[in-house]
């Protein structure tokens, strides 16, 4: 049992990197599998369909993507406004070391698979919505301590710079620039900053 889960694991793993890089379509299953040393008639031992490998290779990215978003916006040991400027400045950072390829994961996947399968499309759905609630949870704490806005609409500004995130990251790899990963940053951030003369919020009243 160990064994078989270990070679599923690395179908996955192999199998994500290989997509990331070319694309859904565009990778066939027998590279996957010759490049994870699985027979190719070993494949549905393991999944029961192509399709359910896409599940697999979406909540391989989620953890990964997922993951980077709630390490940065659910650290309470700093402040809702800096978690997110971090966040966004580490994007910034790891693009450039990939010089400018890749791009985001949910995002390649959501534009190959979405038309494709209603499955993979509710699956892709549910991962970006849960995204998005981590924003939108960051956003309420910045509103909460009056670092934000305090008319600011946290659920509906989630959504809007999760949206212009993947934007951002598609001009990103046309423009081989991290101009506008920073041009987003800068934008998102006037907009949900205090604004001159209001007054801030006091946190527990």
């Amino acid at each position: 049992m160990q064994q078989g889960t270990s070679k599923r694991d690395e179908i996955i793993r192999v199998g994500a990197a290989l997509i990331h890089a070319r694309g859904y379509n565009a990778t066939g299953l027998q590279e996957i599998l010759d490049r994870a040393s699985v027979p190719k008639g070993s494949f549905y031992f393991y999944f029961r369909s192509k399709e359910e490998f896409g599940v697999e290779i979406i909540d391989h990215f989620a953890s990964i993507v997922g993951g980077i978003f709630s390490r940065h916006l659910r650290n309470g040991s700093i402040a809702p406004l800096r978690r997110l400027e971090e966040l966004f400045r580490f994007f910034e950072g790891y693009y450039k070391k990939q010089e400018f390829a890749g791009g985001c994961p949910i995002g390649n996947l959501s534009l190959e698979m979405a038309d494709a399968s209603e499955r993979l499309r509710t699956k892709l759905a549910a991962v970006i919505r849960e995204i998005i609630g981590t924003i939108t949870a960051c956003l309420q704490e910045g509103v909460g301590d009056g670092s934000l806005r305090p008319d600011l609409d946290a659920a509906g500004t989630a959504e809007f710079i999760f949206h212009a995130f993947e934007g951002a990251l598609l001009h990103m790899k046309v423009a081989k620039s991290v101009e506008p990963l920073r041009a987003f940053r800068k934008h998102v951030f006037r907009y949900i900053g205090r604004r001159e003369g209001e007054p801030q919020q006091q946190g527990g009243s």
